[in-house]
């Protein structure tokens, strides 16, 4: 790939010594895009935009006087820059696109800069109950939204009881056997990451128990009961 010669050399090196400045992450999936914004706003006229790849390998460049556009090795054909912005679109991403991108406004570095990461879509997960002897007897169980994400990080984990909201949570979940839980029929779990999402299958709660109502089999024997004492109430009234 062409390298930096003169003073965008110097220039680029200025950029390396700037430690202070944590690079931002943006993660890609393979042949996807990103696009790297130049923040804060450059103030003033933008007369030379010049993008940069791990520092010293040049992504695109453009001169105002000329209205000259490059690309530049393997990004040849796959960058859309913004004269007036300075923010870079790459497409076709790729492994080898992987690293930090920089940019100099007017030969001056600025501040922000990316690490660009590849990474794959989250997988379906399939949610799990531990320990697997878990049953409505136990006192607490936990469930685990499981799945294969080692490159697929990062990932951040949701739950839902049925019927209700997701709400953020961590990728176990520790339920207890109690009122509360057991009126919840079914859990789901979902993963996230930058670039996917996938939700599980509901899975049922272990600690689930039918609402018990007034006119079923098991309120019968009392409604019996009730009807046997009104019965002898009137009786003994009557006089008998």
């Amino acid at each position: 790939m062409e390298k930096l010669t003169g003073c965008f050399l110097s220039a680029v090196l200025l950029l390396a010594l700037l430690n202070s400045v944590l690079a931002k992450n943006t993660f890609f999936e393979e042949g996807g895009s990103v696009t790297l914004l130049l923040r804060p706003p450059f103030s003033g006229e933008i007369t030379i935009i010049v993008w940069m790849h791990n520092n010293f390998n040049l992504v695109a460049k453009w001169v105002k006087e000329d209205d000259s556009f490059e690309n530049h090795g393997t990004f040849k054909g796959r960058t859309t820059l913004n004269t007036t912005t300075g923010s870079l679109k790459i497409i076709n991403m790729s492994r080898a696109d992987s690293g930090e991108y920089s940019v100099m406004i007017n030969d001056k570095p600025q501040s922000e800069r990316y690490n660009a990461t590849l990474i794959k879509a989250v997988p379906q997960p399939v949610e799990l109950v531990k320990p697997p002897e878990c049953t409505n007897a136990s006192k607490q169980c936990t469930l685990t939204c499981d799945g294969k994400t080692k490159e697929a990080e990062p990932v951040t984990y949701s739950w839902k009881m049925e019927g209700g909201e997701w709400k953020d949570g961590e990728k176990d979940r520790n339920i207890t056997n109690n009122e509360t839980i057991q009126r919840v029929k079914m859990f789901s779990c979902r993963m996230k990451n930058p670039i996917s999402e996938e939700e599980s299958e509901p899975k049922p709660n272990p600690f689930f128990k039918e609402k018990v109502s007034a006119s079923s089999g098991v309120g019968l024997p009392v409604d019996l009961f009730l009807l046997v004492v009104g019965i002898l109430a009137t009786v003994v009234g009557a006089g008998f």
